[in-house]
């Protein structure tokens, strides 16, 4: 496996298939696309997995729509992103890190130091959670 750097219109294909299909495609886009840096994983000649890195300000960076297609789902594709995405982070010396996880997501962020910040909250009727990485010592 291998991180790579990807367009916005690769993200924005898995995004829609993963986690909005029921929804128009540019339902997937949010502020700031444009400028944020999007990852993947390519398995078999194709982009499986994605999330983006939004520059939150003040040594700051936001992960957001992370997505993985269902067919390879809990196959390590994406504990390989995120750990590959961090990596890279603490290299660029970001400061923090920040996510909003659906709720039913949260057991996977835990597993990479990522602690609760506040109570649930709704966003297009799904439960959500603040996480932010827990700094290291």
């Amino acid at each position: 496996m291998e991180l790579k750097a990807i367009t916005l219109d690769e993200c924005l294909n898995i995004r829609h298939a993963v986690l909005w299909p029921e929804q128009s495609r540019d339902f997937v886009r949010v502020p700031g696309d444009h400028l944020a840096q999007h990852y993947g994983v390519e398995f078999e000649a194709g982009i499986v997995c994605c999330l983006s890195v939004f520059d939150a300000g003040k040594g700051s960076r936001q992960i957001r729509k992370f997505a993985t297609m269902k067919a390879c789902q809990r196959k390590g594709f994406g504990s390989f992103l995120m750990s590959s995405v961090l990596k890279k982070l603490q290299e660029d010396d970001v400061q923090h890190v920040f996510l909003d996880s659906r709720v039913s997501g949260e057991a996977f962020y835990r597993r990479f130091n990522f602690i609760s910040d506040g109570a649930p909250f709704l966003k297009n009727g799904i439960q959500y959670v603040r996480m932010h990485l827990a700094p290291q010592s």
